[in-house]
């Protein structure tokens, strides 16, 4: 007994020194360190400390407090070490809690005295408290967190105490200000366990996490309260919330302008600025440098137009299999970067087989490769990030139209626009930028809002007028909002956090960028303002007038034409949410969908059989000429479908539609990343039933 007590007097006397103390925390929490290193972070860093640290060392492995690996020759804590270590720390703890006073876990890290100046401090500072009230505040607060029997506090817990007082006294934007914006811990264990089973990797993690903050602080503190309010309540719909105040969403992007101009990455000291290239191999690679920097200042889309004349000059010595290695290469490359980016916009690339500004036999030749190296790309991405819009005003020939057909029987992502005079993104916007004295081939969109039809046509009592009317008020709304995000991006350019839009306007322009509202519900809102037996034409009456209503509301109220905003019916995750959210408020017996799908109805989902239906055609039409800024039709390609059938859809469908794109059904196995154009129901690679089913629109 007596030797055990010695024992534990000569442990109590190692830790006595604050020195050894520190030594035993360095290895719990770095492991094992050889001696110099762990010398250097015990704070001995002169030759002359030497031996004090071999002292301290020694007194540490005598009580066995630490272990030495002779073999590796490196110092670690003993699990009796770490023993005293957890029993020294709950000493402490608990001496902090007799002694009275409180400590405050901080979020710099650091254990502190709790300070009620500190909350003082912060309402005057955050919340832009007038200091009188702000003082009574703070002494309340103090008050409060003197009855609280804990050891320590953390400061997030002090700020919620002081935001519950805010709000019992009714200072709510005090508190809007002074709300600390973040995940929960059981939001962030769930985000990780997510990523861990998608296999999607730490920047997915990093990213979800910032759009989250990103999303509190727009809907808590940039948007008006009504805005706010009307996105809550399902009234409109802001996608990517995360970076709704931060980018804008679309690119328009004419490469034909880096054949004479460089464009400046800005981003780092170390980043060349880009073009003019000198060769096929410098042009495509400069464009996957610039799409991996731009994918990080747009949100949703990069639509490139001008390809063929971009590498013109490169292309002219070069054989089909040159050309087409040096674009599959790029299209490989961009697809790459994008995978590990916190941020991956669909990237579009509009070619025109009969283009008047080249020379018909190199635009074949260059169109040719850029099918054949998008078709070997497809095949080997699981899901394309890149899609093809292919200009086409009239029935190509056989072998052209083969080649597209195998694209889009193969899972690629094909659209295709029969207006050569409009440029559309893969998404359907449309690239509407010109006036009588405005003419602009690069600039930005901003988007990602969407108006609830549906709930107005619940509210409106079968009155299209009063519907009508509702919409309108909506619609104010929305430019509202739009107008403010104009401003918030705005300030990100000209604050230099979007680099390439801020370096390089003589490029891409900042002062022109519209902004789209887009519609979804339509058919459900025609569903209840119309009844069943309601003719045909009288659908598409009052359709005209919701149409018309809505695009010569935002057209009246365009002052400036760099701030145009435009109607538009495109597809988002708004469907869904809607859906759920007016289910919730007005039940089953009032809420429909048009297919019976838990969402209401976006862009139209047409089978190929649909394009003999005169009526159906008309409406497309009818929808795609007069939203000013975008309209898609999307064509549903069967799993089973040969080429044969895929080539007569193109046939018919651009004889018919003004732009449409494709959605094929394709199976990729969740094991081995092999991807089939059909329905299989075991891997035919690696024989997993890991599967996982996707559509290419």
């Amino acid at each position: 007994m007596e030797i055990a007590s010695r024992r534990v007097r000569s442990i109590y006397y190692a830790i006595a020194s604050p020195t050894r103390l520190e030594i035993l925390r360095i290895l719990n929490s770095k492991g094992p360190l050889s001696y110099s290193d762990l010398k250097t972070l015990a704070g001995f860093k002169s030759k002359k400390e030497s031996g004090k640290f071999a002292y301290h060392l020694r007194k540490l492995v005598k009580q066995a407090l630490v272990s030495l690996d002779r073999g590796e020759r490196k110092y670690n804590i003993s699990s009796l070490g770490r023993l005293v270590l957890n029993l020294t720390r709950q000493v402490e703890e608990q001496s902090m809690l007799e002694s009275g006073k409180f400590y405050v876990r901080t979020s710099r890290h650091t254990m502190e005295e709790f300070n009620p100046d500190r909350i003082l401090q912060s309402l005057i500072r955050e919340a832009g408290m007038p200091v009188e009230l702000a003082k009574r505040i703070s002494d309340e607060a103090e008050a409060r967190i003197s009855k609280f029997q804990t050891a320590y506090l953390t400061a997030p817990l002090i700020r919620e105490m002081v935001n519950v007082l805010l709000i019992e006294h009714g200072y709510e934007e005090y508190r809007h200000k002074l709300t600390r914006l973040g995940l929960p811990v059981f939001d962030v264990t769930e985000l990780v366990n997510r990523a861990s089973r998608a296999k999607e990797g730490l920047c997915t993690v990093l990213a979800q996490t910032a759009k989250s903050v990103f999303s509190e602080y727009l809907l808590l503190t940039q948007l008006p309260r009504d805005v706010s309010d009307a996105h809550l309540s399902g009234d409109i719909h802001l996608s990517d919330v995360g970076f709704w105040g931060l980018m804008p969403d679309t690119l328009f992007m004419d490469l034909s302008s880096l054949n004479n101009n460089g464009i400046k990455l800005g981003r780092l000291s170390m980043m060349p600025k880009l073009g003019p290239p000198d060769s096929i191999e410098e042009a495509m690679n400069e464009l996957s440098i610039l799409t991996s920097f731009l994918s990080l200042e747009l949100a949703s889309e990069i639509t490139y137009e001008n390809f063929p004349k971009y590498i013109e000059d490169y292309a002219k010595g070069k054989s089909h299999k040159e050309l087409k290695e040096a674009i599959l290469n790029a299209f490989l490359l961009i697809s790459s970067n994008l995978a590990i980016s916190y941020n991956k916009p669909k990237i579009a690339i509009n070619i025109d087989p009969y283009s008047n500004n080249l020379e018909e036999k190199l635009n074949n030749k260059i169109m040719l490769a850029t099918l054949d190296a998008y078709k070997d790309y497809s095949e080997r991405i699981p899901l394309p990030q890149i899609g093809l819009v292919i200009l086409l005003d009239k029935v190509p020939d056989k072998d052209l139209t083969k080649r597209i057909a195998s694209i889009v029987n193969s899972g690629g992502c094909i659209s295709i626009s029969t207006q050569r005079n409009l440029i559309r993104s893969y998404s359907g916007l449309k690239k509407v930028s010109s006036d009588a004295e405005h003419e602009i081939d690069n600039f930005s969109l901003i988007h990602s809002l969407s108006l609830n039809l549906p709930r107005l046509s619940y509210e409106s009592n079968k009155d299209e007028t009063y519907f009508r009317a509702k919409m309108a008020m909506l619609i104010q709304l929305s430019i509202n909002a739009l107008v403010k995000r104009r401003k918030m991006i705005g300030e990100m350019i000209n604050k230099g956090l979007l680099p390439i839009l801020a370096q390089n306007q003589n490029i891409i322009s900042t002062d022109f960028m519209p902004a789209v509202i887009n519609l979804i519900g339509l058919d459900e809102a025609m569903m209840n303002l119309v009844d069943e037996k309601t003719k045909q034409q009288e659908r598409r009456t009052i359709i005209e007038k919701v149409i018309g209503t809505a695009t010569k509301f935002v057209g009246e109220r365009v002052v400036k034409p760099e701030e145009s905003t435009g109607i538009a019916i495109l597809q988002s995750d708004s469907a869904e949410r809607f859906y759920n959210l007016d289910l919730e408020r007005y039940g089953k017996s009032v809420v429909t969908s048009k297919d019976g799908r838990n969402a209401y109805s976006q862009v139209p989902w047409i089978q190929s059989t649909d394009l003999h239906n005169e009526n159906i055609v008309d409406e497309l039409n009818y929808l795609s000429k007069n939203l000013s800024s975008g309209f898609s039709t999307i064509i549903n390609i069967p799993t089973k479908a040969d080429l044969d059938s895929v080539e007569k859809t193109i046939s018919e469908a651009i004889g018919k539609l003004d732009y449409f794109r494709f959605s094929k059904k394709i199976t990729i196995c969740k094991n081995c990343g092999a991807k089939f154009s059909t329905e299989v129901e075991r891997c035919k690679v690696c024989k997993s039933t890991a599967l996982a089913y996707h559509s290419t629109a």
